[in-house]
């Protein structure tokens, strides 16, 4: 294979993060042909539209930027993997689970990896609007009504409590719920927020403290980064506002809790099958920590947390998307193809 590839960068989609999507799918298109390679920018309507791109016959590899949706719950990976085509990062078993915020947590749990408690609620939003309160259990299942969740919520897990998506990212529909009396109200807007006739919604124990990601790069560690909204919490405006947010990195966390956050993200990573990058989300309190989420495609715009972690240990942009893509052909045809990223760049110790 030549020194330079033809890549397909897939973007755009249906889900309620496409505009983010085409700010990370144009990022990646604009680094790889900094780098020298040939790059096709493929806006779709919807993941069902892949079937019918010709040009993704004609190409070495693709590298999906659809955050969300069908784009990273592992349609889209399914459907290129029956074209047989090689992209870069996870594939659809790792790509839904990672997905499934309530299923990732079951694997946290179950391999010693501190995360919140939750409850899963799947609700009928046409029922919702219409003022019956009976959720998908159904009249003859323990009453599924709201004031039952929200007597469950508050017993289980306390306030306050956060409310949102099971399958999103982005910060889309997500809500802090700080007393029983504002339940209601929130537990509506983010439901208005899912796709779909069903809202499938996870209720966490809100971890006070300071925000912290963990990227993972071609299976290695990269450097712990602090997130520090300057208003609020780290919601869709402070994500992809410039200057809304401060981020250290590598971030001030002492050792030994360092490494062990670290290694807990690489973990997870492992355990879910991820491959390429991703990044690990995590709340700090003290000395105590608690792992939220897994994210298989994560955003690669001016303000993502990736391409800064990156970046702090010498890993430039441009090099990170390309060699994504050199390791999905590596796994293609078992060859190596090389990497501009250097030898295993892994944490620098903590403060």
């Amino acid at each position: 294979m030549s020194d330079r590839m033809r890549v397909a960068v897939l973007m755009g989609g249906d889900s309620s993060e496409r505009d983010i999507s085409l700010q990370s799918g144009r990022a990646v298109a604009e680094g790889l042909r900094r780098a020298g390679h040939q790059v096709h920018e493929l806006e779709i309507p919807s993941v069902a539209a892949v079937m019918g791109l010709e040009v993704l016959r004609q190409v070495d590899v693709v590298f999906p930027a659809l955050h969300g949706g069908e784009g990273e719950d592992g349609h889209l990976q399914a459907l290129l993997d029956l074209l047989g085509v090689p992209y870069a990062l996870s594939g659809p078993a790792a790509s839904a689970v990672a997905m499934d915020k309530a299923l990732a947590k079951r694997i946290m749990r179950s391999a010693g990896i501190p995360t919140p408690d939750w409850l899963q609620v799947t609700w009928d939003k046409a029922a919702h609007r219409s003022g019956s309160v009976v959720g998908a259990g159904g009249p003859d299942r323990d009453e599924l009504t709201l004031a039952r969740i929200l007597e469950r919520a508050a017993a289980e897990l306390g306030f306050p409590l956060v409310i949102k998506l099971n399958a999103a990212g982005s910060s889309v529909g997500v809500a802090i719920v700080t007393s029983a009396a504002g339940f209601a109200e929130d537990f509506g807007r983010v439901l208005g927020a899912s796709p779909g006739p069903m809202g499938d919604l996870l209720l966490e124990r809100y971890v006070p403290g300071r925000e912290l990601t963990a990227a993972v790069f071609l299976g290695r560690r990269l450097p712990l980064l602090e997130i520090r909204p300057r208003e609020g919490f780290y919601d869709y405006g402070n994500k992809y506002t410039e200057g809304a947010t401060e981020y250290l990195v590598p971030a001030p966390v002492n050792s030994p809790l360092y490494e062990q956050i670290c290694a807990d993200a690489l973990r997870l990573y492992e355990l879910i099958g991820c491959k390429g990058m991703a990044r690990i989300d995590f709340r700090l309190a003290g000395i105590d920590y608690a792992c939220l989420e897994a994210n298989t495609i994560p955003g690669m715009t001016r303000t993502s947390l990736v391409p800064k972690a990156a970046a702090a240990v010498g890993i430039g942009f441009d090099d990170l998307v390309v060699d994504l893509c050199r390791e999905a052909l590596r796994g293609r045809s078992g060859t190596d193809t090389g990497s501009a990223a250097g030898p295993a760049a892994g944490p620098p110790p903590g403060p």
